[in-house]
């Protein structure tokens, strides 16, 4: 039966996870990061194009050169494996990033320490603030491509300098705070859009809850039992269906008062909640004073045993109703019908009604099939 409605694991299923955010996020930022490592590569690999035969200016060996060019070379297609990687949500991600980490570590060193490529610095630190500002919300991708190049520029500095340098210790460990701090101002804003994006989520779902929701018995309303009927059908579940209607309420309305009708429509609803067999069962409000019950793995002659519960319920509630022509409390009757494969949900309740219709006319507080 549905009195409140609890969010259903299909539906927090369908909620975006921490997991499915951060791969959102992969793919989103993982294209920009490898443009800029692939933009870094191919700049060095034309290095002597765009900064004049530098190679021979800096005296750089042919097996440096080749040392070099082939780490870049590797970063460029590693670069293109993690775009698809992304993409297709390939797993694996954080071991291409170590090894491109490492391809530009080495490149590093020996451009910084060997050939004293002057341009080599900005570049590494771009790289570094590239990999925070794309990964910072996921720990291992970020490890993965940022050590390796973070611990291969101060050892580059050592071997040129053959000592700790304090021009490089002091605005290296500067530009490490700076790494460290902005990566928790951006996972702080992460976590608030996560926080966001969860209540706006339970929200989605309440509302939902309400559209589904008859707000005076608290029951499900029609379009929800017209929902439930279909999914039943469509999923060849078995099922019964009573269709209920409140005795002569239109009088009981004109002698205690619209209010009091509410009320008694509230107080027909428990008992309908109370006479169901399983939580599963469905108590729907179908219009002003008729009421559908769907009974699932019942058959008709189970259903009987509920609507005989529901009718000792409404007369052990005993709701006062002098107007009414077949007792002085408030009866219903009821029209039963069971699901027939081949039929829609709505020939089903078709069915019902012609049921209940045959309870009216055979005098009212009984049921039928």
């Amino acid at each position: 039966m549905i009195e409140k409605r609890h969010n259903t694991p299909s539906e927090l299923a369908t909620w975006p996870t921490r997991k499915s955010m951060v791969r959102h996020g992969l793919s989103m930022n993982l294209p920009w990061l490898a443009f800029v490592n692939a933009s870094f590569a191919l700049m060095i690999l034309l290095r002597n194009v765009l900064f004049g035969n530098i190679d021979t200016l800096t005296g750089a060996t042919k097996r440096l050169t080749l040392m070099v060019d082939t780490s870049m070379l590797g970063v460029v297609i590693l670069s293109a494996a993690l775009i698809v990687m992304a993409w297709r949500h390939i797993v694996g991600i954080s071991i291409v990033l170590f090894v491109c980490s490492l391809m530009w570590a080495m490149c590093g060193f020996l451009l910084i320490a060997v050939a004293q490529f002057p341009h080599a610095w900005p570049i590494f630190v771009a790289l570094l603030l590239s990999g925070m500002a794309a990964l910072y919300f996921h720990p291992l991708g970020l490890l993965s491509f940022v050590l390796p190049l973070w611990l291969a520029l101060p050892v580059a500095s050592i071997a040129l300098n053959h000592e700790v340098s304090l021009r490089f210790a002091v605005p290296w460990t500067v530009f490490t705070l700076i790494l460290i701090c902005g990566r928790f101002i951006l996972l702080s804003w992460f976590e608030e859009a996560w926080r966001r994006n969860q209540q706006n989520q339970r929200l989605i779902l309440r509302l939902d809850a309400l559209a589904h929701l008859d707000a005076l018995t608290q029951t499900a309303n029609r379009r929800a039992m017209e929902t439930v009927l279909e999914n039943a059908v469509d999923q060849k579940k078995a099922f019964s269906l009573i269709m209920l209607d409140v005795d002569y309420f239109k009088l009981y309305n004109d002698t205690y008062g619209h209010q009091a009708g509410d009320h008694c429509l509230t107080r027909v609803a428990q008992v309908l909640k109370r006479s169901v067999r399983t939580p599963h069962d469905v108590v729907s409000r179908y219009g002003g004073e008729e009421f559908v019950v769907v009974l699932f793995d019942c058959p008709e002659a189970m259903a009987e045993q509920v609507a005989i519960r529901i009718q000792k319920g409404l007369r052990a509630e005993a709701i006062a109703h002098s107007a009414s022509k077949v007792s002085d409390a408030v009866t219903a009757s009821m029209g039963i019908a069971g699901m027939v494969d081949g039929l829609a949900g709505t020939e089903i309740i078709a069915r019902a009604d012609a049921a209940l219709y045959r309870a009216k006319e055979a005098g009212r507080d009984r049921w039928s099939y």
